[in-house]
């Protein structure tokens, strides 16, 4: 009898894990969004592909989840693009920042180049105001993902079965190993349960009586009007002082910004989708700041706003492997595209003993929390939340 595994989200760390597990087993993956639409954070995300982190472990995750990306596409259409991305900096210190970057990036075996400011803003004229740019630090083998082709590749790719609009109801357990997991309406056989659930991670875990101390946050992110598609290959852009980003869609610009009050949104108003109402001035007086870092003829009206929700955690970290307590249980949540591959390709060599391709994966163990106090660690990442960037 083939191994049961059953995935609950079937966003970009679902559909990658599907796609990793061994041909020998029986892989089925559960969504409650509908057929064709990525609801979760999957659906939301500015693309971004960073392979550098402070953090060793998450270094390996990127490059591996950029390598898995290369040749994924679908009907045509690339999911992954090396066009690079570039750090600003505008203040002495940011930029005594950026070299301290460039040697980490050397230690870690990364291609990157120091630059001045016209070298800075030569890479992405568009989003690169030379005025208020004193040098930058560029990475060429950074990258802009469509997550949605991802995902749609991923999801061919595999030999699981996808099921929609299946929102999960329960966890069942014989003994302390899992057994089954539950719809309204039907229950799937389980050797083995992942949570790939985002930002409902915390939700699905507490049907068997799990904490996984996720905080969801609002996070704002902006598109300007839509454009003839553009050939450039305009690196992703980051402001780390400012909290800042941008991206060259091809089609439009798009920016973001984490320079504003951090904005937990609580459990029961996260709803079905990783979307939230537009709040009106906190994060309009953010985004206009964000703005005036672009070239004044630049700086775009806005077409569409977008009140995006993730996951913080209490060290900016994942959720990566076993849960100690219910055998066959596992963890993959709070992970972002840049590292949803890799994490997915880390997370199988786990649940097939095999040896892993990255040091320091134990460091992720969801576990890791356990006995602290949850208002604290809610404080503790909510802390981290403007700084995001600023490691990444």
């Amino acid at each position: 009898m083939a191994r049961k595994i059953v995935v609950i989200g079937a966003g970009i760390v679902g559909a990658s894990i599907a796609a990793q597990l061994p041909e020998d087993v029986s892989v089925t993956v559960l969504d409650q969004g509908p057929s064709g639409r990525l609801r979760g954070s999957t659906g939301h995300a500015p693309g971004f592909v960073g392979l550098l982190n402070e953090v060793p472990v998450l270094t390996e995750l990127a490059r591996a989840s950029a390598e898995l990306y290369d040749d994924l596409e679908l009907d045509g259409v690339r999911g992954f693009d090396r066009v690079g991305g570039v750090e600003v900096a505008s203040t002495p210190e940011t930029a005594a920042k950026l070299e301290e970057r460039a040697e980490l990036a050397a230690r870690a075996g990364l291609p990157h180049r120091l630059l001045d400011a016209a070298g800075t803003a030569a890479l992405a004229p568009d989003l690169i105001d030379p005025a208020q740019c004193l040098g930058g630090l560029h990475y060429a083998q950074d990258g802009t993902a469509r997550a949605g082709v991802i995902t749609a590749a991923l999801r061919k790719r595999s030999r699981a079965r996808f099921v929609d609009d299946a929102a999960v109801v329960g966890i069942e357990l014989r003994g302390n190993r899992v057994s089954a997991v539950r719809t309204a309406t039907e229950s799937f056989p389980a050797d083995d349960v992942v949570l790939a659930s985002g930002i409902w991670g915390s939700l699905v875990a507490s049907l068997v009586d799990q904490r996984i101390p996720l905080t969801p946050v609002a996070h704002p992110y902006v598109y300007g009007p839509k454009r003839a598609e553009s050939a450039a290959r305009t690196p992703f852009v980051r402001w780390p002082e400012q909290h800042v980003y941008a991206r060259d869609h091809g089609d439009r610009l798009g920016l973001g910004t984490y320079d504003h009050a951090p904005q937990p949104v609580p459990l029961d108003e996260l709803g079905q989708t990783a979307e939230q109402p537009w709040p009106g001035e906190l994060f309009d007086d953010a985004v206009g700041r964000a703005m005036e870092l672009l070239p004044e003829a630049n700086r775009f009206p806005i077409a569409e706003r977008l009140n995006g929700v993730f996951s913080m955690t209490p060290d900016n970290l994942p959720f990566l492997g076993a849960f100690p307590d219910i055998t066959g249980l596992w963890s993959a949540v709070a992970i972002w595209v840049t590292s949803a591959g890799g994490a997915a390709r880390g997370l199988v060599e786990l649940m097939c003993d095999k040896p892993s391709s990255f040091p320091d994966l134990d460091r992720l163990r969801p576990d890791r929390f356990t006995g602290q106090d949850p208002a604290d660690l809610e404080a503790r990442a909510l802390r981290l939340y403007r700084d995001i960037y600023a490691s990444l």
